[in-house]
């Protein structure tokens, strides 16, 4: 049985990560910790008020278990549902803090989160949950964009600079899994300029290759000063039904993810990313 996390502010984004969640693991038995924090972040005063994410205002116990019990009929409803089991929790502490809690308690083998709103023109946005519990947090995180749809995995986006060595590794665990196992690998080299791969990379690709001898698989590269637009093209020209990359790859995740410098990028929108931390491995 797997253990996943869902973050929920009972909003219409984090009830699509949930949806999502279901249809991921529609075949395999799970455990869903739907996971609601006290607080966003470590600086927010109690019982601030907020609105970014169209968060229900709830801010003492009862309330909340309300919210859950709604939540927890509204799941029965669905008719993907899974032999699965539902736990709502309720954390005062701070999102990350609240995370790593469940993580140590429950052995969670993924967190499911419901994306940001797109930060502009590579300004810093300092409210990201997915940013915070990406880099803080000692586990695999799926980000879930609120237009996404769970419609199957057939083409699974590995965007690299192949510097990475335990990159095959982890994509493999990650394939050998039910709902990823017939789905085909496309890595897309990201370069600004067009270098050639040093020695180092060159074994990197190898390696990848040698992983997936026989798994359908293919290599490709896209060559601007802008990573974002080069991501959007892929993920267009391929049809790409999830971006998956290692969490330490902090350099592509700003890049692409937490800042990028173009306003208007539909995979913001449309495409989840899933962050593989080794941790999980």
């Amino acid at each position: 049985m797997k253990n996943v996390l869902i973050l929920t502010d009972f909003s219409d984004k984090s009830w699509n990560s949930i949806e999502y969640a279901l249809g991921l693991f529609q075949n395999t038995q799970c455990t869903f910790h739907l996971l609601h924090a006290g607080k966003r972040n470590e600086n927010e005063v109690e019982n601030e008020i907020y609105d970014q994410f169209q968060m229900v205002k709830v801010f003492n116990k009862r309330d909340t278990k309300r919210a859950f019990d709604v939540l927890l009929q509204k799941l029965k409803t669905l008719s993907l549902k899974g032999n699965h089991k539902f736990v709502s929790v309720l954390d005062n502490n701070n999102i990350v803090e609240a995370a790593r809690n469940q993580i140590k308690n429950n052995k969670i083998d993924l967190i499911v989160i419901g994306a940001d709103d797109m930060t502009l023109k590579g300004k810093i946005n300092k409210n990201s949950i997915s940013e915070d519990v990406i880099t803080k947090v000692k586990c695999s995180v799926l980000v879930v964009p609120e237009e996404a749809r769970f419609t199957g995995l057939f083409q699974i986006g590995v965007p690299t600079d192949f510097t990475n060595f335990y990159e095959a590794k982890l994509l493999q665990d990650l394939t050998n899994r039910g709902s990823y196992s017939n789905s085909a690998l496309r890595f897309l080299y990201l370069s600004k300029e067009n270098d050639k791969l040093n020695k180092e990379q060159s074994w990197n690709k190898e390696t990848l290759h040698d992983y997936y001898i026989n798994k359908e698989h293919s290599f490709h590269s896209e060559v601007n000063p802008n990573l974002e637009i080069s991501m959007q093209k892929f993920i267009e020209e391929k049809k790409i039904d999830i971006v998956v990359l290692a969490a330490k790859n902090l350099n592509l995740f700003e890049q692409i993810l937490f800042r990028p410098k173009t306003e208007r990028l539909d995979y913001y929108s449309k495409t989840p990313f899933l962050a593989l931390h080794q941790s999980n491995f």
